[in-house]
C-alpha cells in the first residue's frame, strides 16, 4: 500500500499535450473481480488510481498519458510496475506470478525489459559488494572488493552510455542518464551531452524536462553521496547524515494524511527498538503542509514514535537538504524508504508498505548487524 501527492511544477513551462491510451487485459483467474490500477501523470504532477473491474478474466483500462508514464498494478498483497505509452496496448496477468505478467504495445517497456535484461545481474552483483564493503574491517579486502564495485560500476556505465548513444528516440534513455547521475561519476558536461543527443520529443516530454532539471541541479551541488545531506529536525537542531558515519540509517518519508505510512510505524518501531542500540538510527521526513504542521506533531504523538528524528520538509530547502533524497521522477508515493550504509551510501529503497517490504528489511538489517558483529568479534 502507499499514498500519493502532488508537488510544484513551474506554470511557465509549455506543457506537452497528452495523448489516450488504452489497455485490453487479461487474468488466468476467473475468480478475480477486480484490481488496483495506479499511474501517474507527469504533465498534471498527480496519481490517477482506478478499481479495475475483472469480468470473466477480462479487463479494459482507458486514460490520458504522455510517452513513459510510471504505472503499478496491485492486486491483494502483490505489485508490479509498467511503462505505458499513448495508444492501444494488451496487458496479460499471471495471477500467482505478477512478475511474469506481459504488456504489449508500449515501446519503453520493451526498451525497459532489453536494458534490464544487460543489466539486472550487474547492478544485483554491485549490490551484494557494496554491503561486503560496508561491513569489512580489513583493509586490503576492502580495496579488493572497492576495486571489483568500480569495475562492475564501470561495465554498468558503458551498457547505459551504449543505449542512450544508441536508441536517442527512447524515452527509456531518460532512465538510463538518471541511473548515471545515481552513480555519481560521469561529470555533469558530459551528462548533458548525452541529454542534448536525444530526440526533441524525448527532450520536451515532461519527464525529458525533469531529467534536465535533475542535471542542472547535481551541477549546482556540492553532493556526492548522501553523507553531505542535512536538515533541521522538529526541535530545530541541524541534523547531519556524516554524523552518523559507522552506522545504519533508515530514512522513512510519510505524511499524518498516508494510511499506509501509519500502518507502517509498527514495524519501524520493531526495528528501531531492536537495532538502536546495534548501530542502527531512524529519520522519519514528513510531506505534511506548512499550515498542517499541528497535525504532523500531533501524528507523532499519538502513534508514539517520538524515539527518533522527525523533520517537516517543507521547512527545509536547498540542494543539500535530506528531503531531496524522495525522487520525485514519474513515483511520488509515500511511504518510502531508505537505507544508507555505514559509508554514506544508498543501498537499498522501497516504496509503499506491506508485509513482503517488512520481510525484505527483516532480512536486511538482521544480515548487516549479524555481519557487523561477526567482523567486531574477529577484530
Amino acid at each position: 500500500m502507499l499514498c500519493s501527492f502532488s508537488g510544484c511544477r513551474h506554470h511557465n513551462e509549455t506543457i506537452e499535450v497528452e495523448k489516450p491510451f488504452k489497455i485490453n487485459g487479461k487474468i488466468n483467474d476467473a475468480s478475480i473481480e477486480n484490481f488496483v490500477f495506479k499511474y501517474y501523470r507527469c504533465e498534471k504532477d498527480s496519481s490517477v488510481i482506478d478499481t479495475v473491474s475483472v469480468v470473466n478474466g477480462i479487463f479494459t483500462i482507458e486514460g490520458i498519458i504522455s510517452p513513459r508514464t510510471y504505472a503499478k498494478l496491485s492486486l491483494n498483497d502483490e505489485e508490479v510496475v509498467f511503462y505505458l505509452d499513448p495508444g492501444k496496448m494488451q496487458l496479460y496477468l499471471i495471477r500467482d506470478f505478477l512478475e511474469n505478467s506481459v504488456l504489449k504495445g508500449s515501446q519503453t517497456q520493451v526498451d525497459k525489459e532489453f536494458l534490464e535484461l544487460q543489466t539486472n545481474p550487474f547492478t544485483d552483483y554491485s549490490y551484494k559488494i557494496r554491503k561486503q564493503i560496508s561491513l569489512e574491517q580489513d583493509l586490503q579486502k576492502k580495496d579488493f572488493l572497492t576495486n571489483q564495485k568500480d569495475s562492475i560500476d564501470t561495465l554498468l556505465e558503458n551498457i547505459w552510455i551504449d543505449f542512450i548513444t544508441s536508441h536517442p528516440a527512447s524515452y527509456y534513455s531518460l532512465d538510463a542518464i538518471v541511473n548515471l547521475l545515481m552513480n555519481n561519476k560521469q561529470n555533469t558536461d558530459f551528462l548533458m551531452n548525452l541529454f542534448d543527443g536525444l530526440s526533441e520529443n524525448v527532450k520536451s516530454n515532461c519527464s525529458g524536462k525533469q531529467v534536465h532539471g535533475y542535471i542542472i541541479q547535481r551541477k549546482n551541488s556540492t553532493m556526492t553521496n548522501a553523507s553531505s545531506l542535512e536538515a533541521l529536525d522538529k526541535d530545530g537542531t541541524l541534523i547531519k547524515l556524516s554524523d552518523f558515519e559507522g552506522k545504519y540509517v533508515l530514512i522513512d518519508f510519510w505524511a499524518s494524511w498516508c494510511v499506509p505510512c501509519i500502518n507502517g510505524f509498527p514495524h519501524l518501531k520493531e526495528l528501531h527498538t531492536k537495532y538502536k542500540d546495534k548501530g542502527l538510527v531512524v529519520v522519519s521526513i514528513s510531506f505534511d503542509k506548512k499550515e498542517d504542521e499541528r497535525k504532523w506533531l500531533d501524528a507523532i504523538e499519538k502513534n508514539d514514535i517520538s524515539e527518533w528524528i522527525h523533520i517537516l520538509s517543507c521547512k527545509n530547502k536547498g540542494e543539500n537538504n535530506i528531503c531531496n533524497l524522495h525522487d520525485m521522477l514519474q513515483d511520488p508515493s509515500i511511504p518510502h524508504y531508505i537505507v544508507i550504509d555505514i559509508s554514506g551510501n544508498v543501498i537499498k529503497h522501497w516504496r509503499g508498505f506491506s508485509d513482503e517490504i517488512a520481510k525484505e528489511q527483516d532480512e536486511l538489517f538482521e544480515d548487516v548487524f549479524e555481519e557487523m558483529q561477526e567482523s567486531a568479534e574477529t577484530q
